[in-house]
């Protein structure tokens, strides 16, 4: 079993508002680094200050506060790369969905072209050209394949465009009537959705998994919106009454994370703000132990 570095990276700049910034404080609090220590070697990096959403609006053509998420997200691609090298498992705790960005960019960076299962409530597939918010945690996906329209400053934290292709890619837990379905069928993005993972949780990983797995594994993206708001109450954007049963989605990320070819992980969109208690960063502390141990 790889050693594992946990990489930090605490921000909310492309988000709708704040609170994601203290995801990873939240996280090592209820105890993660000393519960993954208690299987594998574990390294752990704060990759920069929390960078914590201000006001304002986007300039025609680009995201939000373009200049620190792209900051960001070179500092986890460069992370990332330092730890494939060196053989080691990255798993980033974000922060955005962008996040996942980074993790891509620094795997391609290490000379690799993995997989990526992205087990997401929504496909991420908006840009600003049909986004005029410009709030990036919806445009992730489309910059990992760097759709026309994205944001040119944040393609530029990958070295190379696109960072992966549409085949490289399978979406998992995607709830029906999501905005951006329509450029998901248009672009044929293969997806599992939700209620084909809640009927078989394993055999939907063990498909997502073998679709994309080649000579240099895969990259899985976790966004805690996929489990059911009420089930868990950490996503940052709450959904009520259509996410997965969270022992379905640890099931799910069991099954990735033991697959020969997982290559890394990025945890995203997990606002403490919305636990009603402390306990419940602590449950999902537990099926990211189970998950990565």
């Amino acid at each position: 079993m790889s050693a594992l570095d946990l990489l930090a990276a605490p921000s909310s700049a492309a988000a709708h508002w704040p609170g994601q910034e203290r995801s990873w404080a939240a996280l090592a609090e209820a105890g993660l680094p000393a519960a993954l220590a208690r299987t594998r070697e574990v390294a752990v990096r704060e990759l920069f200050a929390p960078a914590r959403w201000a006001a304002g609006r986007a300039p025609e053509g680009r995201v939000r506060d373009a200049g620190r998420v792209a900051a960001g997200l070179v500092a986890v691609r460069d992370a990332v790369a330092g730890s494939l090298a060196a053989g080691r498992l990255p798993v980033v705790v974000g922060g955005e969905c962008t996040t996942t960005v980074g993790l891509v960019a620094g795997a391609r960076a290490a000379g690799l072209r993995p997989g990526l299962v992205y087990v997401d409530g929504g496909v991420d597939l908006r840009t600003p050209a049909d986004n005029p918010t410009g709030v990036a945690d919806s445009m992730a996906l489309a910059h990992v394949l760097a759709l026309p329209g994205c944001d040119p400053g944040l393609l530029a934290a990958g070295p190379a465009r696109p960072p992966l292709a549409v085949d490289d890619v399978v979406a998992v837990g995607v709830r029906a009537a999501e905005p951006d379905a329509a450029t998901a069928g248009r672009i044929g993005l293969r997806a599992i959705p939700a209620g084909a993972v809640a009927a078989d949780p394993e055999g939907s990983a063990a498909r997502a998994a073998a679709a994309v797995d080649g000579p240099d594994g895969f990259l899985v993206h976790l966004d805690v919106d996929v489990v059911e708001f009420l089930d868990l109450p950490l996503a940052d954007v709450p959904d009520h009454g259509r996410g997965l049963p969270l022992d379905v989605v640890a099931a799910v990320l069991r099954l990735l994370c033991a697959a020969s070819g997982f290559r890394g992980l990025c945890v995203t969109e997990v606002n403490p703000d919305h636990a009603p208690d402390p306990g419940e960063v602590g449950r999902l502390v537990a099926v990211l132990t189970d998950a990565l141990g």
